[in-house]
């Protein structure tokens, strides 16, 4: 009996062995496929968790305890105060940017604002009355068309003085050398799958020109798209502050900078944030441009894909490519969604679940003087994207995906910790969490050799005299582009 007895103590001491030794083989292969995807423990588990919850919810119960568990020793960053864009002063729109206005035509309600629109011609400049205007229509549109001396104004004579509610596709511009300054347009509608754009540039709206305006609350503010064989080229985004109050609760896309087909468009100066999605594949961008098109230019922007709220949806920041789209939908069925982009000394942070830059089939980029914090980092994906990335600072990889190609120097990347997900980002800047990038001691960059003298405006806006890696180049942070503080760090022309 005693015999037996020990014998099948062994057996279980072998089996228990056994088992604890395949078990630690299985989460040793786990956590090895997990590394090779570039992603942390607990930001895998996240996306797991994302992907059951829309697909096989009842699947999610199950082995909610395992994701539980990839999660413990998780440690967040997250932007730790709350915005009030009455109390912002930094970038994106300004209270006190005054335009030049001659040949006026002022309106003082909605019905005379509707009118003015039908009747005027190139060179007037339609002034709104300080007031809320609430415009019931679907979509509001433009009659005539501006030229290069004499464009079409729609203007408050103050930033802060006009709001104006609408819904569905807000403004149609589809008429050349229109501009929108000072506005503060706002969506008003119960179901966000109802208001679509602030403004929807199409066919005909060449020169289009949207400036320092609050826009808010809509799924994709500014949309812009050819017709036919018509595409609104030469636009610009500039000095906008672009932001939605809650997550957006709709299948539709939600891309406040929404580009496809359209050339030569700069996005500048830009405050964006809270663009999360609620519904659908709960997947948002901050801007992206796409369809073929060329020569797009993102640059001084200021992307915070969650600050008001909470980061529990996939939001990317800048795209050139986006989500994509079919060739045969591309302008001149270009076989790039993207080509000669053109990313530079932006700031893009906490978009913790996903890339802070992603290029889809986006061809010939330049990615150069960004920094990317609480960021998956940069994707290069499919063989039609190629890219120089260079001198920026990123938190997380650059990372080629099915066939993408790129080429880089002089980057500054922090890895994220595999078991926590955290960076050590805070050795290098004071308090990255809230946006204070200033450096805790310059010398930590002083082992990247040959860097490129800029020629263009950085971040703080100021022109470069000598290389430098991220998105400022001077010894101090612009730390009132953050509304930090006032701080005049501006180089004398």
């Amino acid at each position: 009996m005693a015999t037996w007895i020990s014998a099948f103590k062994k057996y279980f001491i072998l089996v228990g062995l056994f088992a604890n030794f395949g078990f630690i083989v299985v989460c040793g292969l786990l956590m090895y496929k997990i590394n090779t995807l570039d992603l942390s423990l607990p930001l895998f588990s996240e996306k797991i968790r994302n992907n059951l919850s829309i697909k096989k919810p009842n699947l999610l119960s199950v082995v909610s305890p395992l994701l539980d568990g990839m999660s413990y020793f998780e440690e967040k960053n997250y932007y730790f105060r709350s915005f009030d864009i009455t109390q912002w002063h930094g970038v994106g729109a300004k209270k006190h940017a005054k335009f030049d206005v001659n040949n006026t035509i002022t309106v003082f309600n909605e019905g005379e604002l509707l009118t003015a629109l039908k009747n005027v011609i190139a060179g007037q400049s339609i002034v709104i009355s300080p007031g809320d205007y609430v415009i019931d229509q679907f979509s509001i549109h433009l009659a005539k068309a501006g030229t290069q001396n004499n464009p079409i104004r729609v203007i408050a004579n103050q930033l802060g003085t006009v709001k104006i509610y609408i819904r569905g596709e807000g403004f149609v511009v589809n008429r050349p050398y229109w501009q929108f300054q000072n506005l503060h347009l706002i969506g008003n509608c119960k179901k966000h799958s109802r208001c679509e754009h602030a403004f929807h540039v199409v066919g005909q709206g060449k020169h289009t020109t949207i400036e320092n305006n609050i826009l808010q609350d809509f799924n994709a503010m500014i949309k812009v798209n050819g017709v036919g064989n018509n595409y609104p080229d030469y636009g610009s985004v500039v000095q906008n502050t672009i932001f939605n109050t809650s997550p957006r609760k709709t299948k539709n896309p939600v891309t406040p900078i929404d580009l496809m087909h359209a050339n030569n468009w700069r996005v500048a100066n830009n405050f964006i944030f809270d663009i999360q999605k609620s519904a659908g594949d709960e997947v948002s961008y901050a801007a992206f441009f796409k369809g073929g098109s060329q020569n797009g230019i993102f640059e001084q922007n200021l992307v915070i894909c969650a600050a008001n709220l909470a980061d529990q949806y996939t939001s990317i920041g800048l795209s050139l490519g986006g989500g994509g789209s079919l060739k045969a939908h591309r302008r001149d069925k270009n076989p790039a969604e993207h080509v000669n982009g053109i990313i530079r000394n932006n700031i893009v942070m906490h978009c913790s679940n996903d890339v802070g830059l992603y290029l889809n089939r986006a061809s010939n980029s330049q990615v150069h003087h960004n920094i990317l914090y609480n960021t998956l980092g940069i994707d290069v994906r499919f063989e039609e994207s190629s890219a120089t990335i260079d001198e920026n600072i990123i938190s997380g990889r650059i990372k080629k995906r099915e066939k993408g190609k790129f080429t880089q120097r002089n980057n500054l990347i922090v890895k994220q910790n595999f078991f926590t997900g955290k960076d050590n980002m805070s050795d290098y800047f004071i308090a990255p969490d809230i946006g204070d990038f200033s450096w805790r001691d310059t010398f930590l960059v002083n082992d990247y050799k040959e860097l490129t003298p800029s020629l263009f405006y950085d971040f703080c806006g100021n022109r470069a005299q000598n290389g430098y890696v991220g998105a400022f180049s001077g010894k101090q942070f612009c730390l009132d582009q953050l509304n930090l503080k006032s701080v005049d760090n501006k180089e004398s022309p």
